[in-house]
């Protein structure tokens, strides 16, 4: 099939020139903008309506001399939407048969514009504006995405995508396929996939992370690893974390705010991990002084050296002078807490 752009240079090639042009800028097929009607009515100086008329004129012209073209693209439409279990988002749709080119979107919102294989749902505080066919019933998606937001309210936590269909499946044994399931989910405004491929209601911060904060502890949770705050500064960025992703992440706004959260340890230079992973906050002094509280007995040197980098990322040369700065050595390299 030729492209969509190309068909609507054919479609629309016998109008009158200026019927050409309104067209070309009602879709954006000119600079990939589509103009409002007061926009390409202040150019040619007549109304909005007359606008309207004119537009309304040409697509039932085109319509009543290229049925077979657009038949066409109406199967195209229809098994695209098919495959995706009868209802795509916008978006998803754009994607699929755009393919990114400015001029072939704009031509599929004329397309979208002359058929009616596929129906729009417009976008409310649950769906996604939508292209949905014919028959597809609204009502037992609705009741379907209720079950799914029900059992991610039970978990109270970002999921894979594989354990979420199967607690779904266990809860609502005959409730659909698995790929339906998860095209339901593809049009959903209140069930979102995160940036690591997690699911979960979209007002989680493990999901729709806000701040810095939010953002640095998605990056940690995923590379479960401590960072360098110059690296979870890069990851916030790679993986699209920011609304805007013209917006870049300064690294000392990241060592800023961790370094106020108690939440992150500070176990390096500038290297941070998640208190949760069991990592000491303080000086290398003060883990030391807490790994022989612990211990009744007086510990080997090597024995303290392993615990202490279980806690803290720091060099053994540096642990081995706190050693013996601030700690009392008993008998061949043992150590325990001054008197």
């Amino acid at each position: 099939m030729e492209s969509f752009y190309i068909q609507f240079e054919k479609l629309t090639g016998n109008l009158m020139e200026r019927s050409q042009d309104i067209l070309r800028e009602r879709f954006g097929v000119v600079d990939g903008k589509a103009k409002t009607l007061e926009e390409i009515g202040k150019k040619y100086r007549i109304t909005r309506e007359r606008v309207r008329q004119i537009i309304r004129s040409s697509l039932k012209d085109i319509q009543a001399r290229s049925k077979n073209r657009f038949q066409e693209v109406a199967q195209v439409f229809e098994s695209t939407v098919r495959a995706r279990s009868g209802i795509i988002s916008e978006a998803d749709l754009v994607a699929a048969l755009g393919k990114g080119d400015a001029k072939e979107v704009a031509a599929l919102s004329f397309f979208l514009e002359c058929l009616s294989v596929v129906r729009l749902i417009k976008e409310d505080r649950r769906m996604k504006r939508s292209y949905a066919l014919k028959g597809f019933s609204v009502e037992e998606w609705s009741a379907s995405m209720k079950k799914v937001v029900s059992v991610l309210e039970e978990e109270n936590g970002a999921i894979e995508k594989k354990d979420l269909f199967k607690k779904f499946s266990q809860k609502y044994p005959s409730d659909g396929k698995e790929q339906e399931f998860f095209d339901y989910i593809a049009v959903s405004k209140e069930v979102k996939r995160n940036a690591f491929g997690k699911f979960g209601l979209v007002f989680w911060s493990d999901i729709s992370p806000k701040g810095t904060r939010e953002k640095a502890y998605l990056v940690m949770k995923a590379t479960n690893k401590p960072l360098h705050f110059r690296e979870i500064t890069t990851l916030i960025d790679e993986y699209g974390l920011n609304k805007n992703s013209k917006k870049k992440t300064h690294p000392q706004t990241v060592h800023n705010e961790l370094i106020k959260d108690n939440r992150f340890i500070l176990v390096g230079r500038g290297i941070y991990a998640l208190s949760e992973w069991g990592y000491a906050q303080g000086t290398v002094r003060e883990v030391v002084g807490e790994v022989l509280r612990k211990h009744a007995s007086p510990m080997q040197r090597t024995d303290i050296i392993k615990e202490v980098l279980a806690l803290r990322q720091v060099k053994k040369s540096t642990i081995v002078i706190n050693l013996n700065t601030f700690f009392a050595k008993v008998g061949k390299d043992a150590y325990t807490l001054k008197k």
